[in-house]
């Protein structure tokens, strides 16, 4: 069983919210791993809406950590989940932070656990922290925007888990800053979304109905919602 312990610097890998202080296993050599099928299957969404191959990443459970992290290990990008996390979390929650961990591979944030543990490497400052986790956020706004959720169901774990606290001193920005870079991710995908319907002389009502779905009609002629919205 081999365990990496983790020093407090390693932190712009943690996702959303996670308490100060952890320790790393990574017990992937010397036992078979058994990952939740719905954790397995929320991170093909993401990677399939995200148009990314899923032979380079791999979602391990990991109980000493808060909720989920995302780290590098021997070339493969590791999604590390927290089960009773994931069996209480609902399903846009999941999703967002899951999203949030890709978003941290994909803008290339993951150091290599290896090379980190044996010094070749540094952690970054707290401001380009903060500036990560925003543009992770900023990820998952656009992935959840993609997978139909509404601006409310893709910041919701967000508001639950980030604070207004002044963040000069934390890892992850304010929560007002995270739910900005959140929106703005959430309205980058419906931009691109009505560019490719405009082609087609038809772009999609950006309203959110009474029942948080996004209408189904099409926008008027200039304007971005329908003739009831």
């Amino acid at each position: 069983m081999k365990k990496l312990l983790l020093v407090l610097l390693f932190v712009p890998l943690v996702s959303l919210g996670q308490n100060d202080g952890y320790e790393l296993c990574f017990e992937l050599r010397n036992r078979s791993v058994s990952t939740n099928e719905d954790a397995t299957k929320a991170l093909q969404k993401i990677l399939s809406v995200a148009n990314l191959k899923t032979n380079r990443f791999v979602i391990l459970p990991c109980d000493n950590i808060g909720n989920a992290m995302a780290a590098v290990y021997e070339g493969f990008r590791y999604i590390l989940y927290k089960e009773s996390w994931i069996d209480k979390s609902d399903y846009w929650s999941k999703m967002a932070i899951l999203a949030h961990e890709v978003g941290h591979h994909i803008n290339g944030h993951s150091l290599d656990l290896l090379l980190y543990v044996a010094e070749a490497i540094e952690g970054e400052t707290l401001v380009n922290q903060r500036k990560q986790e925003l543009e992770a956020d900023e990820f998952a706004g656009f992935i959840l925007a993609k997978l139909g959720a509404t601006l409310g169901q893709a910041s919701s774990g967000i508001s639950l888990i980030s604070s207004e606290k002044d963040d000069t001193y934390s890892t992850h920005p304010s929560k007002l800053k995270r739910l900005a870079a959140i929106n703005l991710g959430f309205n980058k995908a419906l931009e691109k979304e009505n560019t490719i319907e405009r082609i087609s002389n038809k772009i999609r009502c950006s309203a959110t109905t009474k029942a948080g779905t996004r209408c189904k009609r099409n926008a008027s002629e200039g304007s971005i919602y329908c003739w009831q919205h």
